[in-house]
């Protein structure tokens, strides 16, 4: 009976790893904590809605989940440079929703962006790699489904457009 020998050259599958939280360093937990706690406040003030306050509460986990991928080693060029675009456009008074005018509903922009953005950089990158550097409630997979089904009627098919113009080149995801 000829039995064929395994190929050494094939990679070794590895079993799922536990997933280890991991801190935010100062400068980052400051701008996270700063950033919930005007929304949070604005959201109080205002009554928004429960249904767009869960998603304008998710731009400080989105700009987090950003900045480490930024930081991370394991991520590629290509994927960095799309997570700093979107950490530019968060941190940056110029948006198509601009949050001096809105006030955090102006966040909604930045969380389909990000979103958006985060659809693309799972295409290149490992999901168990952007999933370490999650510290949001739910699943971030599920968050990402979540706010693109969401998208048109959180900021409409204008922004949406403009959004993927500005940033994957001509509406390409």
């Amino acid at each position: 009976m000829n039995q064929e020998q395994p190929d050494n050259k094939l990679p070794v599958v590895q079993q799922p790893k536990e997933l280890v939280p991991i801190p935010l360093p100062e400068e980052h937990q400051r701008f996270y904590d700063k950033l919930r706690a005007k929304i949070e406040a604005f959201i109080k003030e205002r009554g928004v809605q429960d249904r767009v306050a869960q998603f304008i509460l998710l731009a400080p986990d989105l700009f987090v989940v950003l900045a480490r991928l930024i930081l991370d080693k394991r991520v590629p060029l290509s994927a960095k440079a799309l997570a700093g675009a979107v950490v530019a456009y968060f941190i940056t008074p110029f948006d198509f929703i601009p949050e001096m005018l809105t006030g955090p509903v102006g966040w909604l922009d930045d969380v389909v962006l990000a979103v958006y953005a985060l659809r693309k950089i799972l295409v290149d990158v490992d999901p168990q790699i952007v999933k370490e550097h999650w510290n949001g409630q739910e699943d971030l997979l599920e968050v990402i489904t979540k706010v693109i089904k969401a998208a048109d009627e959180l900021v409409g098919k204008k922004i949406i457009r403009k959004l993927e113009e500005t940033f994957f080149r001509n509406g390409k995801k």
